[in-house]
């Protein structure tokens, strides 16, 4: 009994080794195995360190050729958003003149007033000489219409601090970014009498009915005592709206400008006349 269970005891303690020594083997070859994987015999020819690839927290290195690709996409993406931007909306240049928008002039205005209507034969006639400022600028757009179809919208102030005293503007944007435009605008080329190349401009007033309660922004301002002899109420008024059909014609060069504005009133009780030269803004 006692060698059997001697026996037994050596035969179990050889299978235990051998099976130890086995397991010794298997960590072994997995060891091997690991070490031979993709990830560490794929080490980049850049130099960069298998473990680096390993790292699943570092970020994955780009190659260089791809990074190129990328960069000048993304450039080539940007500068043409920026060629777009500029093609769509580019600054206006005015045909003769050449001159690029905006562009101001500064100057006087001989305006004739002429009262019509219940006061008509009471004053007749009257002439003031004022200052004036005119600007052009590109064409109005707003943030729900089509962009203005005019070549330039145009601003004109006659006396903007006394009176009488004239405002015509041919478009504006409102708050909403909806564009009023009031006046038909055109623009061409003319000769002036030296032989150079100026702008010319035709303006025709085409909307003259309040929005919403409020004054369309072509006015006239004729509070000057010598045009109200007749009205009662003393002097103190609203401005008259400007009418349509009015017309603004002339032309701009690069150094002067001149325009002929005549108006009528919506209400028939003016009329104006206004020859006005101007000298370019510095």
């Amino acid at each position: 009994m006692a060698s059997r269970n001697t026996l037994s005891t050596r035969w179990v303690s050889v299978i235990m080794v051998a099976a130890l020594v086995c397991s010794v083997l298997v960590v072994w070859g997995l060891i091997q195995i690991t070490g031979d994987s993709p990830a560490s015999s794929s080490t980049p020819s850049s130099g960069v360190p298998a473990s680096s690839a390993l790292d699943s927290h570092a970020p994955a290195a780009a190659s260089p050729t791809a990074d190129s690709a990328s960069g000048s996409a993304a450039s080539g993406s940007d500068v043409s958003a920026t060629t777009t931007t500029s093609t769509a909306t580019p600054a206006p240049v005015l045909p003769g003149s050449g001159l690029q928008l905006p562009a101001g002039w500064t100057g006087t205005a001989e305006m004739t007033i002429t009262v019509l209507g219940r006061c008509a034969t009471a004053v007749g006639a009257s002439s003031y000489t004022r200052r004036a400022d005119l600007a052009l600028q590109g064409p109005v757009g707003g943030s729900d219409s089509v962009d203005d179809p005019n070549p330039v919208s145009m601003t004109l102030g006659i006396t903007p601090a006394g009176i009488p005293g004239l405002s015509i503007y041919s478009a504006s944007a409102d708050q909403t970014g909806a564009v009023r435009r009031t006046w038909w605008l055109t623009t061409g080329v003319e000769f002036g009498p030296a032989g150079d190349t100026r702008t010319m401009l035709s303006g025709v007033l085409i909307d003259d009915q309040p929005v919403h309660g409020a004054l369309p922004p072509n006015l006239l301002v004729d509070n000057e005592t010598d045009l109200q002899p007749c009205e009662s109420g003393g002097t103190v008024r609203v401005p008259r709206t400007l009418a349509a059909g009015s017309t603004v014609t002339g032309w701009v060069s690069r150094t002067q400008a001149h325009l002929d504005v005549k108006a009528t009133t919506v209400d028939g009780e003016r009329a104006l006349v206004a020859a006005v030269d101007l000298s370019r803004a510095p």
